[in-house]
């Protein structure tokens, strides 16, 4: 009962915010949309005007927009923005601090993952552009692509690893 009244009173405060979320269930399966409100148990999710019913013994996580991040499909990914470029990235337990300086200076399109490794000061150590996912091999934009995960700073966890590893998506 505790931890329902907890849940309860995090979703009134996120909820306020009108913020974007992400509900697990305990099957596997999400759902996207904005919790509108908890009520008896029951938790009201509203996507596309529609507004469906969970029953919060099914739920297993909610996840909430922090910071002007979203997260997104892959539990643990989140979403920033970067000038008009959408960046979505996973390191775990770390948020970016300074977003990437992406630029294009082509009409060239595709996608590049870039593996990446941070040390606990929120440095980007390493960046290996064209991981499994990137839809271009473009040299151009593979190395526009390592040149704005480089740019990027994470937040500074004192008592982090000294190295951890993670991707940055970038659109081109």
């Amino acid at each position: 009962m505790k931890k329902y009244l907890l849940l309860a009173a995090a979703l009134t405060a996120f909820v306020s915010l009108r913020a974007q979320h992400v509900i697990r269930m305990k099957n596997g399966s999400k759902m996207e949309g904005l919790v509108t409100s908890l009520n008896n148990g029951i938790l009201e999710v509203q996507k596309n005007q529609t507004i469906s019913k969970v029953n919060l013994s099914e739920v297993a996580e909610i996840l909430f927009a922090v910071g002007g991040e979203k997260t997104t499909g892959e539990i643990g990914e989140k979403q920033i923005t970067a000038g008009s470029y959408s960046i979505r990235y996973k390191v775990a337990d770390r948020l970016i601090a300074t977003p990437p300086r992406v630029d294009n200076l082509t009409q060239k399109k595709g996608t590049v993952v870039v593996n990446v490794s941070i040390d606990k000061y929120g440095n980007v150590v390493t960046a290996d552009p064209g991981a499994p996912g990137s839809t271009t091999n473009d040299e151009y934009l593979l190395t526009k692509a390592k040149q704005a995960a480089e740019s990027a700073k994470f937040n500074n966890v004192p008592h982090a690893p000294l190295k951890q590893t993670g991707y940055i998506i970038i659109p081109f």
